[in-house]
């Protein structure tokens, strides 16, 4: 169960002021409601015929991007949460179409491309895989050169700014400039996403991110991401993170995967919390729900044990149902849903 005062949290989180930036994509979410092997042999068939449908997978459009789950769910939360990206006009429209509803102030420049994504969810087991297609649009090169001064003076006041995605081929020196231009009280919060194209680019993110003279405050991932980011594919995630906090001591790092969450840093594991054990109905943005939910805890004002915890029951939320959670959902769900061995 995670122990939190509802209505001491609420006043708390609502004082908050976090900026997310910079990918929202279009997310076109396929459920084959059949098996990989059948869906495949579907497929297969469909193009040795030349083409023709596939009946009875059912699509939803919703909004994506790791940027854009984490600044609805920090939002769906409480806290005050401003978005700032590049799309084009009609991403725009959508932007303000998924997001204005939730309250989440957004500074968008809309000269750009939309990024969208088309993401197979397949059932593996009791839980889904998910398969993604997409075209990164104007996150692919999304630099510090196109923040606006009205962005730049919005980081600046923020208690935490959320820098997210790899696909950004510009993020390194986003980031750089962020560490270089807000104040050093301003937490610094990082998810690379999938590393697995970029692998070539991870020596220069060491360089120019953790090894900055000012670090980023904390670094989450799933365990192939942290493996990736520790140029440790081989090694378990487990050995992987412990090494990225002795490598690197000023950085909070913290490994989600489906049965658990551990959060290390100068070579101590800080939390290890069992994930709850739900029925899967999205996994897609899983990950970025567990970002904002423990960057919400960390607002809130909880240990580092029960962040992890409250971010576990987030994510939960999320599998569980695919809707926005408040902080009663992921209490409630803490407290009525039993735990996976850790």
């Amino acid at each position: 169960m995670v122990s939190i005062d509802i209505q001491s949290a609420l006043e708390k989180i609502k004082k908050s002021n976090v900026t997310v930036l910079p990918d929202f994509y279009l997310d076109i979410i396929v459920n084959p409601h059949m098996s990989y092997e059948k869906l495949m042999a579907g497929i297969s068939d469909i193009y040795s015929r030349g083409g023709g449908n596939l009946l009875g997978p059912s699509i939803q459009l919703v909004s994506g991007g790791n940027a854009g789950n984490v600044a609805k769910i920090l939002a769906g939360l409480g806290v005050s949460t401003t978005f700032l990206t590049e799309t084009s006009p009609l991403g725009k429209h959508l932007i303000e179409f998924f997001l204005h509803p939730l309250n989440v102030n957004t500074i968008i420049t809309d000269t750009g491309d939309l990024a969208s994504s088309m993401i197979l969810e397949i059932p593996h087991g009791s839980s889904k895989n998910n398969v993604m297609v997409n075209s990164s649009g104007s996150v692919a090169d999304f630099s510090s050169a196109k923040l606006t001064q009205e962005q730049w003076n919005i980081m600046k006041k923020s208690d935490a700014i959320v820098i997210t995605n790899a696909h950004n081929l510009k993020m390194e020196e986003l980031v750089e400039a962020i560490l270089h231009k807000t104040p050093n009280n301003v937490k610094i919060s990082i998810d690379f996403s999938d590393l697995t194209p970029h692998i070539h680019r991870i020596n220069k993110i060491w360089k120019r991110i953790l090894k900055h003279t000012r670090p980023p405050s904390q670094i989450f991932g799933n365990a192939t991401e942290i493996r990736l980011l520790a140029r440790k594919p081989k090694k378990t995630p487990e050995e992987a993170i412990r090494f990225l906090s002795s490598t690197f001591p000023n950085i909070l790092f913290g490994l989600h995967t489906p049965t658990k969450a551990e959060i290390w840093q100068k070579n101590k594991q800080l939390a290890l919390e069992a994930s709850f054990q739900v029925p899967i109905i999205r996994s897609t943005g899983a990950g970025d729900c567990w970002h904002a939910g423990f960057l919400a805890g960390q607002q809130i004002g909880l240990t580092i044990p029960e962040a992890t915890k409250f971010a576990n029951a987030v994510a939960g939320y999320h599998l569980s149902t695919g809707k926005i959670v408040s902080i009663m959902d992921a209490v409630k769900l803490s407290t009525s849903s039993p735990r996976n061995s850790p």
